[in-house]
């Protein structure tokens, strides 16, 4: 059986017809890892209509890449998969059966990353205005659910209600690709629009944190409003749970494959951002920086690392105990908070800086002086 490979142009396709970002990604010698670790990923992965390959090479590269990542943190877990219908994207079987329909938010009709050069991506990741950069984020994640709640088939049935769904609780899987700084938003401004609540950290006369719940009702950008708390509302009553993630891209895949030793040597990686404080009185995330490969292979990151489930409380059919216990979880308790269940490094948000070195030079010292900076710098001073 002859091996596919994403990289090898689908049947008709011209380098003319395929996206900027494929092209740059296809054509970068500092990604050959990630390259290398998504042939080895697609090569287990059931196409079961054929297009996977043909849509990773035009507008749907991103998306894929999130599907590509889905599939490998579900296989890591040992999950069965049944890819034998095409829709929902994927069945879980086993004594905790679920199925999953990935989605993404995605750039307005007619706008693409080809419209925006790379320096002015680059400058965007980060929002001028955040306050209206997570309102956006917030509508822009209720359409893409919606539409997937709202979707018939051409026999009028939901995807919970095809023959091989019924009775299995059914989950969307989101990543957010509406701009170039969608991904710097976390799973807290998601738990806001699901749930309708927002935890608001203050802290008492001995510094201890108090954390109070505050019901939202609405969400609004520019002139459009959303009510919140989509669990809650009679849409959702089929949607047993939302799988979020941030980092499911090629970022991802070039780290891993460095770990595995698929970079080139003229190749450096290193991850900044800031994750998850374990100090029961911080209200702040802490920064965190790493070389990627400067530790054994117990520390290397997993596919599932960065995927968070929210469980809805009021769905008809819930998640069964243990069957997404890979991810985060996130389950609202009775007292109105969240319950966060963590099993792996919780990174809210990173960067991912490849470094080449210059003449085949080794990178390495360069990659270390920059996360040093990045740690000295106003990030680590927090």
């Amino acid at each position: 059986m002859m091996t596919r490979s994403l990289f090898d142009l689908a049947r008709k396709m011209t380098p003319e017809k395929a996206s900027r970002e494929f092209r740059d990604f296809s054509g970068t010698h500092a990604y050959a890892a990630a390259r290398r670790l998504m042939d080895e990923t697609f090569a287990g992965y059931p196409d079961v209509d054929h297009s996977f390959i043909r849509e990773f090479q035009t507008a749907g590269f991103s998306a894929r890449v999130f599907e590509l990542a889905l599939y490998a943190a579900l296989r890591e877990q040992g999950k069965e998969l049944d890819r034998t219908h095409p829709a929902p994207d994927f069945l879980v079987g086993g004594d905790t059966p679920v199925a999953i329909e990935a989605t993404t938010t995605n750039p307005p009709q007619g706008e693409t990353a080809e419209d925006v050069d790379v320096a002015t991506a680059v400058r965007r990741r980060i929002p001028d205005d955040m306050e209206a950069a997570e309102a956006e984020f917030t509508m822009q994640i209720g359409k893409a659910l919606r539409r997937k709640l709202e979707h018939r088939d051409a026999k009028g049935h939901a995807y919970w209600e095809k023959p091989h769904v019924d009775g299995i609780p059914f989950v969307l899987a989101v990543q957010s690709f509406h701009n170039p700084s969608s991904l710097i938003h976390t799973v807290s401004s998601l738990a806001t629009y699901l749930y309708g609540i927002r935890d608001v950290a203050t802290h008492d006369s001995h510094g201890s944190l108090v954390l109070n719940s505050q019901v939202v009702t609405e969400h609004r950008h520019k002139e459009k409003t959303i009510p919140s708390g989509l669990f809650a509302q009679p849409e959702a009553e089929y949607l047993a749970a939302v799988i979020f993630t941030n980092s499911a891209t090629v970022s991802k895949f070039a780290r891993m494959g460095t770990e595995r030793g698929y970079g080139p040597q003229d190749v450096a990686i290193a991850r900044v951002g800031l994750m998850y404080d374990p100090d029961p009185n911080a209200s702040l995330a802490v920064p965190f920086g790493y070389v990627v490969g400067d530790y054994g292979p117990e520390e290397h990151e997993t596919f599932s690392e960065g995927f968070h489930v929210l469980h809805n409380p009021w769905a008809h059919t819930p998640v069964a105990t243990g069957a997404l216990d890979g991810f985060t979880e996130h389950r609202l308790q009775p007292n109105g908070r969240l319950l966060t269940t963590f099993r792996q490094p919780d990174y809210f948000v990173s960067r991912t800086w490849i470094l080449q070195g210059q003449g085949g030079g080794n990178p390495l010292p360069t990659a270390h002086r920059r996360v040093q900076q990045y740690l000295a710098g106003p990030a680590g001073s927090r």
